[in-house]
């Protein structure tokens, strides 16, 4: 049973850290039931929170729709110590139904602090069915200072270990919380010069081929994502308020991010004991396995208490938190630290003709580069690929580059 917890909270870790909102259906055996409070009151931001319950292998489907419609018709605002509220934005876009989380409810909570005041302390207050739910009242700390993002290489070039210098004014509670996003270009196998172009009507298609245009490729594409881990550090056994090239995560030399151009968004904020202790509960939770003496994954409750019914056990810590960002950028080129695990690459077939085009189109083959004779210069064909040679896409990214990216192509 306390190996199956674990597992649980390993899981629950890794998402309520990322700083982006995901549907999560965290399961444990023979209990369920937990309300989870996932996210931040990020001060000077829209700060995103979502809610979500446990579930386990016991629950039926009419409990898990009992549950969901409670969460449904949750109604969040965010209060501040003087009085003023901040309602819930969250929307969808729905022609037929239109929608009003602050009236209606919503699992999903979206706050606009842009202009909240850093010197008061906020909570988060969740209103539904079971109850009026609060976070602690908590005040926003400062960041601190990032001095530097740096990485290192081990001595067998395996690991990439990304780092961070930083520091503090030495009169706050000296524990530190990082979030990193993440965003990273990569090629396909083949380069592609050519799309296919239908014309005519079903059945009786007809194809050609056509020169790609530079903003039409099917060779760059990015990709993005968050780290799940909890990267937390504690000074309070050091001298100085200082950190000095903290290890944050590695990254192996296998790993497609840093094939072509890697970059961390890498958010910063100070905590407080408290919160500090939680999630490092948490973290030692999700890596522990489930030894004797190993605590168990609720002795350490987290600051959102149902207010009508306090012995309810809540997961998840809504922190109030200032933060300061910097972005590390990982270029493949200068590091040749990455090295492709891919299948070799099959060998093309050489297509001439458009009922071969149409032939392989049709089985899931794209076109590459056009093929000539060495000698006379005339040419013979194109190149026909699986279309995951040549298509970036198959590997999950988009074309939808960073406006911000350093890449002048598209």
């Amino acid at each position: 049973m306390k190996t199956l917890r674990h597992i649980f909270v390993f899981l629950l870790c890794a998402w309520v850290s990322a700083s982006c909102i995901y549907d999560f259906d965290p399961q444990i055996d023979g209990e369920g039931g937990y309300m989870i409070v996932s996210g931040d009151l990020v001060i000077g931001t829209v700060s995103s929170v979502s809610l979500s319950y446990s579930w386990s292998l016991v629950d039926t489907t009419a409990t898990s729709q009992e549950r969901m419609q409670v969460l449904r018709a949750s109604k969040m605002h965010v209060e501040d110590s003087q009085g003023g509220r901040y309602e819930n934005f969250y929307t969808h876009w729905d022609p037929l139904a239109p929608y009003m989380p602050s009236l209606q409810g919503s699992p999903y909570g979206s706050f606009d602090l842009r202009e909240a005041d850093p010197s008061l302390e906020y909570r988060l207050v969740i209103e539904n069915a079971n109850g009026t739910y609060a976070s602690s009242w908590s005040k926003a700390l400062s960041p601190g200072v990032i001095d530097s993002l740096s990485f290192r290489i081990n001595d067998n070039r395996t690991f990439m270990h990304i780092l961070v210098s930083a520091h503090g004014d030495g009169q706050e509670d000296a524990y530190y919380r990082w979030t990193v996003t993440e965003n990273w270009e990569y090629h396909s196998d083949v380069e592609s010069l050519f799309k296919v172009v239908r014309t005519g009507e079903y059945p009786n298609y007809v194809y050609d081929l056509e020169p790609y245009s530079l903003d039409e490729n099917i060779y760059y594409c990015w990709s993005s994502g968050t780290r799940g881990e909890i990267l937390t550090a504690s000074i309070a056994d050091l001298t100085e308020d200082r950190l000095v090239d903290h290890q944050l995560y590695s990254l192996g030399n296998r790993d497609e991010r840093l094939s072509v151009l890697y970059a961390a968004i890498v958010q910063q904020s100070r905590i407080s004991g408290e919160a500090y202790r939680y999630w490092e509960t948490m973290r030692q939770n999700g890596t522990d396995i489930g030894g004797l003496f190993s605590p168990e994954p609720y002795e350490h409750r987290g600051n959102v208490v149902n207010l009508d019914h306090p012995e309810e056990l809540v997961l998840g810590y809504v922190d109030v938190q200032s933060t300061i960002r910097d972005t590390l950028f990982v270029e493949n080129a200068e590091t040749r630290f990455y090295r492709s695990s891919r299948e070799p690459l099959p060998a093309p077939d050489t297509l001439s003709t458009p009922d071969e085009w149409k032939k392989a189109f049709e089985t899931g083959f794209l076109p590459g580069v056009d093929v000539y004779h060495d000698l006379t210069g005339r040419l013979l064909g194109y190149e026909w690929w699986p279309a995951r040679c040549v298509d970036c896409r198959y590997r999950g990214g988009t074309k939808n580059k960073p406006a911000w990216w350093p890449n002048a192509h598209k």
